[in-house]
């Protein structure tokens, strides 16, 4: 299981360290008003990205719900809970 954890932590880390590196781009627009308007839009849309991770979980437990796993064994495999697992798989 202290495996499965650090594949997934490797992994996350790994998506951090992209999406890190594109925001990066924003310091290479060379016009600073430019580069604050693109910001500023970046920091506008980034809820509507960050609801992209939660399908991406919702799905990933459904996924397990379908392979035949019940609530408690996908908490422990997603490192939480039944109930929140129960609720990340009704989109809650």
């Amino acid at each position: 299981m202290a495996e499965e954890r650090n594949e997934a932590r490797e992994a996350a880390d790994a998506v951090l360290a992209a999406v890190r590196a594109a925001l990066r781009g924003l310091e290479a627009i060379p016009d600073a008003a430019t580069r604050a308007r693109a910001a500023g839009l970046v920091l506008r849309e980034w809820p509507a990205e960050r609801s992209l991770a939660k399908e991406i979980r919702q799905q990933a437990v459904d996924t397990l719900h379908e392979g035949g796993m019940d609530f408690p064994e996908i908490g422990e495999a997603i490192g939480t809970d039944r109930s929140r697992a129960w609720r990340i798989w009704k989109g809650m």
